[in-house]
């Protein structure tokens, strides 16, 4: 067909889909083959391919006939014809993109600096050896045809895959055949292909006994190169590996009829022996495996993979793994092996290629599978963007906080550390915290409570800072009333690493509280971090009052989002979270104003209104000078007179104020005087509610009988009760009902309820909502 409409003299290949490369030179013929190879793409999609080209008027025959045989065998380890077209003086076949075998063998040397093939090399020639007796099976059993011509420069290895494939079918013919075109006839340097002649033996026989000694040179040439000229040279087995030197052996018998079968080479200890060999065979007949073949071998596939060539792992083993996963019924087995391989990827093909299906699998109900993925989350959630996070992956992680498993619970805990710095607000500040709370207040397990507390502070920085200083205090104070020791300490720890959070009025109105009943704990190491923690609020505390101008440094990081994790966090984390590690955002902070006013001590204030007067003193004698020179002395001495009559004034005004002060006759109690504490003023608790101070509440809980009436206590008295008091504390019951927050304060207060996140959500003060956290 193509033959006629070309007879003009026409180009062929202008009129194909395809164009050759300007890197392709025009290089004279391969010696060993009749082809010439070009690089080529096709003009719509850019895709790469192999041309061969013939337009040597002695082998356009040849050509033609090669051109059919492509067209027509079709096997996996055969070069892939995608495009052909012929003329009289041309022929063109287009294949997918290869190199020649020996282009290749020569890369893997290079690449590797060595000048023999290390073990690495090995694994993946007996690989391709394996697909070379494959398709020479297939010839030879299937389609009864021998090639003919086998050789280093009519292999051809396949770029997208690494598969070793048979091209160069312009010698082939039926094993039932005397030999028609011998290869040394047309191409000299084929010649010391050539087997030892034969005779008395049918051609069938020839044939395929002729392909076998083709393969025997073909071993010769891949481990000790092209030194062979006749056919006595192959009998030195030079660099050929032992494993392989027996079968090698056979395969070059000068009697054809003695030399083994590609069956045979194919079951030699060099091929089978192979772990990428067996890896690989495994993953193309996986459908044919049962069950429990599969789990064994996904169990130790991530140990091997590490001894394969890379280029393989990353071609030929990773999407084997995808059709695996996809077709072969293997689920989350592959994900440990998947991941591994998937590191080596670069971050777009990553994205395209494994990110589907780790959504895809979040969405399984099977648990081995959300734990596999929870337990590998760290090697892969770099490569998931914000939306594929918040969108398609968070929902789903979130149903292990309620999983039976405490396991999968545990992991999920976990895993929002990884996750934290993708969630958007309403995920990260509501719904995670929901999710917190219930685990604290509800979880049967002490060490998941214990990790939800530990998992919240290393994430402090990432929450807002709106919501953030009322979730830390309410959380970790629950925790430190937590049954489980561990839990405590880590609350403990937590308020400690987590003070740059805190204002210095929750510190003291709060967050000290609720250290002091730690000091009291069963657990001596509770007991030992809750007075290291109150002493460094209070050294905080003491410092901001000696030089009130810190507060606001203090206070700095109160207000910030996506600060910087917290000092020497390693020390408090590593015995509950050793393998967490947390990448947070740089510090960024605003103008703010501190949360308590303080004033200087008598002392400073003196020396500050003595060193304002004397910044004053200059200024009022610079005005006398300016009056000497100027002004007239009449009005300076008013103005005097005036001043000197208002301060005898005020002078004698607070005078009186002081008399009347101290002679006052008024009905005052003494005792009432002595006796009255700052508690008396005190309207409000802890939490901004009102709450009554009854008579009861003063009870002197020291005296072992119950008093009705008590009395009023003197100055005396009341400090022996006080040091009475603290000595016989822990042993009396004190009245629940005087500590008893109002139920309106709790449901707002409260982080295990439900009004809390009601309470975020309808604030006027919630800040915008962000889709992205970074």
């Amino acid at each position: 067909m193509w033959g006629s409409f070309f007879s003009g003299g026409k180009d062929p290949l202008k009129d194909l889909g395809y164009e050759i490369l300007p890197d392709s030179s025009p290089a004279s013929n391969n010696p060993r083959s009749i082809w010439t190879i070009l690089n080529g793409k096709k003009k719509t999609t850019g895709d790469l391919v192999t041309i061969f080209s013939c337009q040597n008027d002695a082998y356009i025959q040849l050509a033609k006939a090669a051109l059919k045989r492509m067209k027509t065998l079709r096997h996996p380890n055969i070069l892939v014809y995608l495009d052909g077209v012929e003329s009289d003086k041309a022929v063109y076949v287009v294949t997918e993109k290869a190199m020649t075998l020996e282009t290749y063998l020569n890369e893997l040397k290079s690449n590797s600096n060595v000048a023999n093939f290390n073990s690495e090399h090995l694994l993946e020639i007996a690989w391709g050896l394996q697909q070379l007796c494959r398709v020479l099976t297939f010839l030879h059993d299937d389609c009864k045809l021998s090639h003919g011509n086998i050789n280093t420069s009519t292999i051809f290895v396949d770029a997208k895959s690494c598969d070793w494939k048979l091209a160069c079918l312009e010698f082939v013919q039926s094993v039932n055949e005397e030999q028609v075109h011998a290869p040394s006839r047309y191409l000299p340097a084929c010649q010391r292909y050539e087997p030892p002649p034969a005779s008395g033996k049918k051609g069938g026989e020839n044939q395929r006994s002729r392909d076998v000694w083709l393969v025997g040179t073909l071993i010769w040439e891949i481990f000790n190169g092209n030194g062979a000229t006749t056919a006595a040279s192959y009998r030195q087995l030079g660099s050929i590996p032992r494993p392989l030197s027996a079968a090698y052996g056979e395969l070059i018998n000068i009697n054809p009829a003695l030399r083994t079968s590609i069956d045979k080479l194919n079951q030699s200890p060099f091929i089978q022996n192979n772990p990428l060999v067996e890896c690989l065979l495994f993953l193309e007949q996986i459908q044919l495996k049962d069950p429990g073949e599969k789990q064994t071998f996904f169990n130790s596939l991530p140990d091997k993979v590490d001894q394969f060539p890379s280029h393989i792992n990353e071609r030929k083993l990773l999407p084997l793994l995808f059709t695996a996963y996809e077709f072969g019924s293997a689920g989350s087995a592959v994900l440990p092996t998947l991941f591994k391989l998937g590191k080596k990827l670069s971050d777009s093909d990553y994205k395209k290629r494994i990110v589907p299906i780790i959504t895809k699998l979040f969405a399984s109900t099977d648990r081995m599978t959300r734990f596999r993925l929870l337990q590998q989350l760290d090697t892969y959630v770099e490569h998931l963007t914000p939306a594929v996070v918040n969108d398609d992956i968070f929902t789903h992680v979130c149903t292990g906080f309620s999983d039976q498993e405490p396991a999968i619970r545990e992991a999920t805990v976990k895993a929002m550390l990884f996750l934290a710095p993708k969630l958007n607000y309403k995920n990260l500040n509501i719904e995670l915290m929901k999710h917190f709370s219930r685990l604290q207040t509800s979880d049967d397990q002490g060490v998941i409570r214990t990790n939800t507390i530990v998992c919240l502070g290393k994430i402090a920085g990432h929450l807002n800072p709106s919501l953030r200083g009322r979730l830390l205090i309410s959380a970790f104070g629950r925790g430190t009333q937590d049954p489980f020791g561990p839990s405590r300490q880590a609350s403990i720890f937590a308020l400690n690493h987590s003070e740059k959070f805190f204002t210095l009025k929750d510190i003291a109105s709060k967050i000290l509280p609720i250290v002091c009943h730690a000091t009291i704990d069963p657990e001596l190491d509770v007991r030992q971090q809750a007075f290291k923690t109150i002493q460094m609020f209070l050294k905080k505390l003491e410092t901001v009052s000696e030089k009130p101008e810190l507060a606001i440094e203090m206070e700095k990081d109160v207000n910030s989002s996506n600060v910087g994790g917290t000092a020497n966090e390693t020390s408090w984390t590593s015995w509950a979270l050793t393998s967490l590690s947390s990448n947070i955002g740089k510090l960024t902070t605003k103008p703010q104003q501190p949360s308590v006013n303080l004033t200087l001590a008598k002392s400073d204030s003196q020396n500050t209104l003595a060193n304002t007067s004397a910044v004053s003193t200059p200024s009022k004698e610079k005005s006398a000078g300016n009056t000497s020179n100027g002004q007239s002395p009449v009005k300076t001495n008013v103005s005097s007179k005036l001043q000197t009559k208002a301060e005898k004034e005020e002078q004698e005004r607070q005078a009186s104020a002081l008399a009347s002060y101290f002679n006052k006759t008024d009905d005052v109690n003494e005792d009432d005087e002595a006796n009255s504490t700052p508690w008396d003023d005190m309207k409000s608790n802890d939490w901004g509610e009102t709450q009554e101070i009854g008579d009861d509440k003063w009870e002197d809980f020291s005296t072992p009988a119950p008093v009705n009436k008590p009395e009023i206590l003197s100055t005396a008295t009341a400090t022996t009760t006080t040091s009475t008091f603290k000595s016989t504390a822990t042993k009396t019951t004190t009245n629940t009902a005087a500590w008893v927050q109002d139920k309106s304060s709790q449901s707002k207060n409260d982080w295990d309820s439900d009004a809390f996140f009601e309470d975020v959500l309808t604030s006027s003060n919630k800040p915008k909502l962000k889709t992205t956290r970074r």
